[in-house]
């Protein structure tokens, strides 16, 4: 009976969320979430849960382009994770990502006072993300990859792949968490 409960209000504020996103069908959210948009777009798919204290921001940083962070669908982001998107960030389906990870297409600074330079941040389907990971601009993380808690990650990562460490770096390939697999990748 409370766990429906719980459910309930999680679809509800759901709906209150929608005020301020783009959603394509029921989402939960668990509370606390914070939305931050300055010419930005944030659209999140259908089924798709924000845990507690998730931060989403997209703040252009391109001139007259607005900022799109985009999550898929059947999605779950973790308690605490912040999302920072100045350009492009792009979320898959069925993605989990743990708590506290900080995913940032963007450095919000610059070398020698220059302008920011964003760059496309994509996280493909199936991928898992563990606690307390960076995911750092310019990065692809590919279909079905795994990140080991507290990696670093600043080069792309190929589909089927165990990654960790600081840098984060190809440990095995392997199935995805959800069991798919393509031996040619």
């Amino acid at each position: 009976m409370i766990e429906n409960l719980s459910k309930a209000l999680a679809y509800f504020r759901g709906l209150l969320l929608k005020r301020k996103v783009i959603a394509s069908g029921p989402i939960k959210s668990y509370g606390g979430i914070v939305i931050r948009k300055d010419n930005g777009i944030i659209r999140i798919g259908a089924k798709s849960t924000l845990w507690f204290k998730v931060k989403l921001v997209a703040r252009s940083f391109t001139d007259g382009k607005p900022a799109v962070l985009e999550i898929g669908n059947r999605t779950s982001v973790g308690d605490g994770t912040q999302i920072h998107c100045g350009e492009s960030i792009k979320i898959g389906n069925d993605v989990l990502i743990s708590w506290d990870v900080n995913i940032l297409d963007h450095d919000y600074h610059s070398s020698g006072g220059g302008k920011v330079m964003p760059r496309p941040v994509v996280i493909e389907d199936e991928v898992w993300i563990g606690i307390r990971c960076l995911i750092l601009k310019g990065v692809t993380i590919g279909k079905g990859a795994i990140i080991g808690a507290g990696s670093v990650v600043t080069r792309d990562v190929p589909p089927y792949t165990f990654a960790a460490g600081n840098p984060a770096k190809a440990i095995k390939k392997m199935p995805s968490w959800k069991g798919s697999f393509d031996e040619d990748s």
